[in-house]
């Protein structure tokens, strides 16, 4: 039973007044004449106080009266389950609890689970309760659609049973896309058969670093509220971020101090290697620092900074491959020393990096390409026909996935091509009567990507003084990479089985252009050497979550953790990058490293300022205003309750027939004690 005005239960203290006058209010019992006392005026003796209650009956029947009259005043009403939540209707209640990187530090896990857990016990039996985590992906927990077919109990008692199985990840946090999907979960029907108005319980540390991706074109829905439960530690934090390498081949890394760190001095350094370096740096700023990279034979893969409260961050992974020794194949008439020929420029454009080491090899059109030979080469140039058995060769090495680069640098019959093309091919010279430049330039395509800025992207300070002319209709089936400026085709691309077949319709030579000696042909080259699929990628870096190209070859993948992941025979990325470390794709020939690191917004662990998220449109409740309206709401059924029930009517009612009974029971005892001579 619960009352609308418990404070009138004071009024029960009134129950002390019949008690006490039942002891004080004390008569002689009978009277007995004296003759000689007739002409004296008659005085009651005065009440004396007693230790034993008499008149018990009559006492009960004034303390019930009293008791009834009390308990009517405070307005009582019974609150059973199925009357609790009558005065409101139910709603979609979503958790999304954060499970991010940044929850390691300290105890935030567990307050963080605390806070979801409360979240739960503030829900009404009617609401419909939803759980998801979140961290760069977003995961349910339990859904909607589960819940609609568990009772108010049971899904109350599920969601805390797969809380209690949560624990936190390595992803970044992304914020923005986790709240548009809970939006729609809770405005889409489902087997409820109606949109209803809901609640999405955010809990999480807020960082600065959340990302807020798709919010500033999202427009939040009316009937959905925001409620915050952010988690703190109280404490700052450092962290380590990689970036390009120096041009003295050093290790170029930031370290960035939160503004609410209490250090200011760390040390960073080469894990198990003497001699760290001292970092000093304020709270709130961060520095770039250049560390030296250690021996290959150090066998060293994590650079440390220590002095940090929190230690979830205070690694960065490097991962050095071995290096990749290429061999480019030249099949064509021109000599190596040959400074007119196309050669001259191939055994130049590429240098040696601490990666990669590439090395043309030629052969003479009547020589045979075996296609065992050439299988594991990035990039055929073929300049005029070969022979039959090296034109089989390599279409069997386009079909294997290889590159081929055909340079047309004279007009006629080109039978080795046609052949490679599929079809018939009948090159003839542009006449021009100035130089051709290019223009439509498919910069969305490999192997014009990497000159797709605008500080490299200008190619009209290339000039080509010659150059040859296919049909559109011999073009058929492949794509047109580049033109010239009359519209004549420059580079052309088809797809042979899992390869590529490259037609450039000019040489680079002096003789037909100035493209060798220009900025763009190193790249062009470098480009055309990463086009082949299935080759090891040159980036060793990656982010957590990231899909990491898979290697030529490789049957599995070591993890930080010793464990063995698989791969199947045609798999063409891995995306089982679910922690820091240095990962390694083993392969028949050995094993290729490559490093996973935290999303350095992780480390920005400061909290992101709730206005940020209302500018965005989100419609954010204050708790303290949850609870006040959760309380206005009760009140408002506790009176409706009161008033259907109208239990004080039936009190009122049983104190005044107590009372007409007492009065009727003290006059019949007065009655009776006059006729006994006593009085009362």
């Amino acid at each position: 039973m619960s009352f609308l005005a418990p404070l009138y239960a004071l009024g029960l203290l009134a129950v002390a007044a019949p008690i006490w006058f039942h002891l004080i209010r004390r008569r002689p019992k009978g009277q007995v004449p004296f003759s000689s006392l007739m002409f004296l005026t008659a005085s009651p003796p005065p009440p004396a106080q007693k230790r034993r209650l008499d008149q018990l009956l009559l006492l009960l029947l004034r303390i019930a009266a009293l008791v009834l009259l009390g308990f009517a005043f405070m307005r009582p009403f019974l609150r059973t389950e199925s009357t609790a939540d009558a005065g409101g209707a139910g709603q979609r209640v979503l958790i999304l609890i954060d499970t991010s990187a940044s929850l390691r530090r300290g105890d935030l896990w567990v307050k963080a689970v605390a806070q979801a857990e409360e979240a739960l016990a503030q829900t009404r039996p009617a609401d419909r309760i939803g759980v998801w985590a979140f961290d760069q992906t977003v995961r349910p927990v339990l859904g909607f659609d589960e819940s609609e077919h568990l009772d108010a109990g049971q899904q109350s008692a599920v969601a805390r049973e797969r809380l209690s199985r949560l624990k936190p990840t390595w992803g970044g946090t992304e914020l923005g896309p986790a709240l548009i999907e809970a939006v729609g979960a809770i405005l889409n029907p489902g087997s409820a058969g109606g949109r209803k108005a809901g609640k999405v319980v955010l809990v999480s540390d807020l960082p600065q670093g959340a990302k807020l991706t798709g919010l500033n074109a999202f427009e939040w829905p009316a009937d959905v509220e925001l409620e915050l439960r952010t988690v703190t530690d109280g404490g700052g934090n450092v962290g380590l971020d990689l970036l390009p390498d120096s041009e003295k081949g050093e290790l170029r890394v930031r370290v960035v101090n939160d503004a609410q760190s209490r250090q200011e001095r760390f040390l960073l350094g080469w894990a198990g290697q003497p001699a760290p370096h001292e970092v000093y740096l304020p709270p709130g700023e961060s520095r770039v620092r250049n560390v030296p990279k250690p021996l290959p034979s150090a066998n060293v893969t994590a650079l440390r900074i220590t002095g940090d409260d929190h230690e979830f961050d205070n690694s960065l992974y490097i991962a050095t491959p071995p290096r990749e020794e290429m061999t480019v194949f030249f099949v064509g008439p021109d000599m190596a020393d040959d400074p007119a020929g196309l050669r001259y420029f191939l055994d130049r454009a590429w240098n040696d990096t601490p990666h990669r080491t590439v090395r043309v090899q030629g052969l003479r059109p009547d020589e045979t390409l075996a296609a065992d030979a050439v299988r594991p080469s990035p990039l055929v140039v073929v300049h005029g026909d070969v022979s039959e058995e090296s034109t089989r060769g390599l279409q069997q090495y386009l079909r294997d996935g290889g590159t081929v680069l055909s340079v047309l640098t004279q007009p006629g019959s080109v039978k080795t091509l046609a052949q490679l093309a599929d079809g018939s091919l009948d090159v003839a010279e542009a006449k021009a009567d100035r130089y051709a430049m290019l223009q439509q330039i498919a910069f969305d395509h490999p192997l014009f990507a990497p000159l797709a800025g605008p500080q490299f992207g200008d190619f009209t300070k290339v000039h080509f003084w010659k150059h040859r002319r296919l049909t559109e209709s011999q073009l058929a089936g492949g794509r047109v990479l580049a033109r010239f400026d009359d519209g004549d085709a420059a580079v052309w691309e088809k797809v042979v089985g899992k390869g590529r077949l490259v037609i450039l319709a000019s040489g680079w030579h002096p003789a037909d252009s100035q493209l060798a000696r220009s900025s763009k042909f190193v790249p062009l080259m470098t480009a055309l050497l990463e086009l082949r699929g299935g080759r090891p990628a040159t980036n060793t870096n990656y982010r957590v979550g990231d899909r990491v190209p898979v290697s030529t070859g490789s049957t599995a993948v070591r993890k930080p953790d010793g464990s063995i992941v698989p791969l199947t025979p045609n798999a063409t990325t891995f995306d089982g990058a679910d922690q820091p470390g240095v990962y390694a794709f083993e392969t028949g020939t050995g094993s290729r490293p490559f490093a996973v690191n935290l999303d350095p917004a992780e480390s920005l662990t400061a909290p992101l300022p709730v206005e940020t998220l209302e500018q965005f449109g989100c419609r954010i409740t204050k708790r303290a205003d949850v609870e006040r309206r959760e309380q206005f709401e009760r009140q408002q059924r506790d009176v409706e309750l009161e008033r259907n029930q109208s239990i004080w009517r039936g009190l009122i009612l049983a104190a005044v027939l107590v009372l007409i009974f007492e009065t009727a029971l003290a006059g019949w005892r007065g009655r009776l004690a006059s006729r006994e001579g006593v009085t009362t």
